[in-house]
């Protein structure tokens, strides 16, 4: 029994970094601009330049590194590489399958069914209603309502030729 508590306490004590970095972000909510860092979220005191060039404002105003310039909604969010995302989805990134659930994005450790009845593995896998098959890349996610967006140029845009 002891040795189960200690394997247990380990075993959280590897994955709590993980975790933590998982959720790291820029995140609008009711409005207003989040930073979640390290599991804590702060209101964004500044405007933040991220590392990929865009630079996001307290307001949600984000310019993109190609002058493109876009205004987050409630629910969108940010990784702190610069990337956006959506509020509840799927996603590939950086070769490993997360879910995004109201802004916190966490490790996908089990297949999703969206409700159009396209399926979502954990590998990346995505099985359409009709039975054909795609692999997701890093940037693609996969909204709740089974529609697939791609990342280009700093921007999502909705891919097409998945029915």
């Amino acid at each position: 029994m002891k040795r189960h508590v200690l394997s247990l306490l380990a075993a959280l004590l590897l994955m709590a970094p993980m975790m933590a970095h998982a959720t790291d972000g820029i995140v609008m909510q009711k409005g207003k601009m989040v930073v979640m860092k390290d599991g804590q979220s702060m209101p964004m005191a500044k405007e933040m330049m991220m590392p990929n060039g865009s630079k996001v404002m307290k307001d949600g105003t984000v310019m993109m590194s190609n002058g493109k310039k876009m205004k987050m909604t409630d629910g969108m969010m940010m990784d702190m590489d610069g990337n956006l995302m959506m509020k509840d989805c799927a996603m590939m990134k950086d070769g490993k399958m997360m879910m995004v659930m109201d802004g916190n994005m966490m490790p996908m450790d089990k297949e999703m069914t969206m409700p159009n009845g396209t399926k979502v593995m954990t590998d990346g896998t995505v099985m359409m209603k009709n039975g054909k098959q795609m692999k997701m890349k890093d940037g693609d996610m996969m909204k709740m309502d089974g529609s697939m967006m791609t990342m280009k140029d700093g921007m999502m845009m909705k891919m097409g030729g998945m029915k």
